[in-house]
C-alpha cells in the first residue's frame, strides 16, 4: 500500500495556509532545491521532486479539496477506488492532464508517487512545465515558459566603472535526443538517462550601466531557453555587489576605515586614503579622535542623477608594531605630563 504523504509538511505550511502562502512556500523551496542549482545532488533531485509533487495538488484548488477530504485515512475509507490513469476522479472532480486548457500531458517532466498515483491517476505534472500550465518556470525564471533566472556576482568596483561583462552559467535543457520525453521507441533514453533534460551551459554578455545596485534585475531578451520550437526567452539577471574588505556602502555613498598613528591624530598630518577610483591625500586635523568622519564629496557610487555620493573617512587610532628606547622613553614623558 501506498505511504501517505503530508503536502502541507512538504512545503513547510499549515493545512489552513492561502494559495499565496502555498506559491511563496514552493517557490522558496523550488529555487533552493532546483536541480541547476544542486548538480549531482540525489538527494536535493529527490526533494524537488516531492515538492513539485506536493505543489501540484495544492495549488489546484480541486486536487487540494479531494487531498483534505480524504486525509491520511485515505485507503480506509469504504469503497476507495482509485481513478483511473488520466480520468477524472468521484466527487465531481477532474483530474485530467495537468496541461490547462490545452490539454497537453507533461506528465514525462517529473515522476510522482505511488500516493499521488493512487488518487490521482496519472494526471499532473512535475518539475519542468511548460506554457499552459499553472506554474510553469516563470515561477522560477521569469516571465515565460522558456524564461531563465541566473545571479551575476559583481565587485564593487565594477558598479563605478560599468561596461560590458561576460558569464558564462549552467542550467537544464529538454535533451533533443528525446525531445524531452525521457524516452525512445519505449526504452529510457540514453542521453539524458530518463530525466528529460541534459545539463547545458551558456556565456552571455551583457553591459551593465554605471552605478548599477545590489539587488537589481536585469532583463535580457532571447537569451533564455530555447524550445523546440525554435523559440528562446528571456533571462533575467540578478545583480548580487559581493561585500568589499575596504568599503563599506551606505547608499549612495562609501565608508572606508584610515589608520593613523597617535601623534598623527594629535598634531595632524596629510594622509591617504582609499577609494574607488585611486587613493587621494587629505588633511587630517589636529586632535583628531578614534571614529572621527570626514566627508569627502563626490567620491562615492554614480547615482541615478549622474553625480556621485560621497566617501567618509573613519579614523582609526594605531599604534606601532613595536617601539625603540627613544621612542618608548617619550611615550613615558607624555604620560607624565598629563
Amino acid at each position: 500500500m501506498a505511504e501517505y504523504i503530508d503536502y502541507y509538511s512538504v512545503l513547510g505550511v499549515p493545512k489552513s495556509a492561502s494559495e499565496a502562502e502555498i506559491k511563496s512556500a514552493y517557490r522558496k523551496l523550488a529555487m533552493k532545491f532546483h536541480p541547476d542549482r544542486n548538480p549531482g545532488n540525489k538527494e536535493a533531485e529527490a526533494r524537488f521532486k516531492s515538492i513539485n509533487e506536493a505543489n501540484e495538488v495544492l495549488s489546484d484548488p480541486k486536487k487540494r479539496q479531494t487531498y483534505d477530504q480524504l486525509g491520511s485515512d485515505w485507503a480506509k475509507g469504504p469503497g476507495f477506488t482509485p481513478p483511473p490513469s488520466g480520468g477524472r476522479g468521484g466527487g465531481g472532480f477532474s483530474y485530467g492532464s495537468y496541461g490547462g486548457e490545452s490539454g497537453e500531458d507533461f506528465g514525462q517532466f517529473g515522476d510522482f508517487s505511488d500516493f499521488f498515483r493512487s488518487i490521482f491517476g496519472g494526471a499532473g505534472a512535475g518539475g519542468f512545465r511548460q506554457a499552459g500550465g499553472r506554474e510553469d518556470l516563470s515561477g522560477m525564471f521569469g516571465g515565460g515558459a522558456e524564461d531563465m533566472e541566473s545571479d551575476l556576482h559583481l565587485p564593487l568596483a565594477d558598479v563605478l566603472r560599468g561596461g560590458e561583462q561576460s558569464f558564462a552559467f549552467s542550467y537544464r535543457a529538454p535533451c533533443a535526443e528525446c525531445g524531452g520525453r525521457g524516452r525512445q521507441r519505449n526504452k529510457v533514453c540514453s542521453a539524458c538517462r530518463g530525466a528529460g533534460n541534459v545539463a547545458e551551459t551558456k556565456k552571455v554578455r551583457v553591459n551593465l550601466p554605471r552605478g548599477i545596485r545590489n539587488g537589481t534585475r536585469i532583463r535580457l531578451k532571447d537569451q533564455g531557453r530555447r524550445s523546440p520550437s525554435g523559440r528562446s526567452g528571456d533571462l533575467y539577471l540578478n545583480i548580487h555587489i559581493d561585500p568589499d574588505a575596504d568599503f563599506a556602502v551606505r547608499g549612495d555613498d562609501l565608508e572606508t576605515s584610515v589608520h593613523v598613528m597617535p601623534w598623527d591624530a594629535a598634531l595632524g598630518a596629510e594622509i591617504t586614503v582609499p577609494a574607488l577610483d585611486g587613493a587621494l591625500k587629505i588633511k587630517l586635523p589636529p586632535l583628531s579622535r578614534a571614529g572621527r568622519r570626514m566627508r569627502i564629496p563626490g567620491r562615492g557610487l554614480p547615482k541615478s542623477d549622474g553625480g556621485r555620493g560621497d566617501l567618509y573617512a573613519v579614523v582609526v587610532i594605531d599604534i606601532p608594531p613595536s617601539l625603540t628606547a627613544r621612542q618608548s622613553d617619550l611615550f613615558k614623558k607624555l604620560k607624565e605630563t598629563r
